[in-house]
């Protein structure tokens, strides 16, 4: 029975051995398994943040591409269209300075005009017919032909000398838009002055008077406008700096 009895106790010390070796075996799969899952969570819960700040950033849309307006300027008869597109034109040659480096040389151009002008009527007489040739030819968008005693008398010179200071004029500091509108407004049939400006503002010889005139008051309203809108958000900084 002793015999029995102590056969009992090794079987039953092998039992609870081996039990006991499963329960810390299995206890230490249970936490390198609850350790895999915390990891993998961790880095699921990364990969959503990740995510969600993409989500989050605007998208990087490139500009759109600046308007041809040259093309569709030289596509169209319409006035209206010719008006606008001309407006684009006198602020790109404003911004770029390619209007301030043709009018310098614009007014040299007068100023050789006038010196021979003053010294031969053969020279005005001359000037005269390759001005009526252009109109002849429709090379020049003017409302009316020039003036054939505006050449033999000294009427030209005069209006060729004022238009020189005008442009002179036109070449300072915020004084360009404002000084050319004063110079189209006052003109009547002009031929050279109006080449000129239309070389200066970068038209074409479609642009009669009148269009350069719409052009410029167009450009004119979208540079007050601009002005506005800077000197509007200037004041608010401003305000914003003295409030903290």
């Amino acid at each position: 029975q002793d015999q029995d009895h102590e056969q009992q106790q090794q079987q039953q010390q092998q039992v609870d051995g081996y039990e006991s070796d499963g329960s810390s075996s299995y206890s230490g799969q249970s936490i390198m398994l609850m350790d895999n899952l915390s990891d993998d969570e961790e880095a699921s819960s990364q990969q959503k943040n990740k995510k969600k700040k993409k989500e989050l950033q605007p998208l990087q849309v490139p500009p759109p591409p600046p308007l041809d307006t040259d093309r569709l300027r030289s596509a169209t008869n319409s006035d209206g269209l010719l008006a606008v597109l001309g407006a684009a034109q006198v602020l790109k040659a404003m911004q770029d300075g390619g209007a301030h480096k043709r009018t310098l040389e614009a007014v040299s151009a007068i100023h050789e005009w006038v010196e021979n002008g003053e010294n031969s009527m053969a020279f005005r007489l001359a000037s005269w017919r390759d001005l009526r040739t252009a109109q002849d030819d429709l090379q020049i968008a003017t409302e009316e032909e020039s003036s054939f005693f505006a050449f033999i008398s000294n009427k030209a010179i005069v209006n060729r000398k004022k238009f020189a200071d005008q442009l002179e004029t036109a070449t300072q500091q915020g004084l360009f838009l404002e000084t050319i509108h004063q110079a189209v407004s006052a003109m009547h049939s002009p031929c050279l002055r109006l080449e000129l400006l239309q070389y200066i503002l970068g038209l074409d010889n479609r642009y009669s008077i009148a269009h350069v005139t719409r052009s410029v008051e167009l450009a004119s309203t979208c540079l007050d406008i601009s002005t506005s809108a800077t000197i509007q958000q200037q004041e608010q900084q401003d305000n914003n700096s003295k409030a903290q």
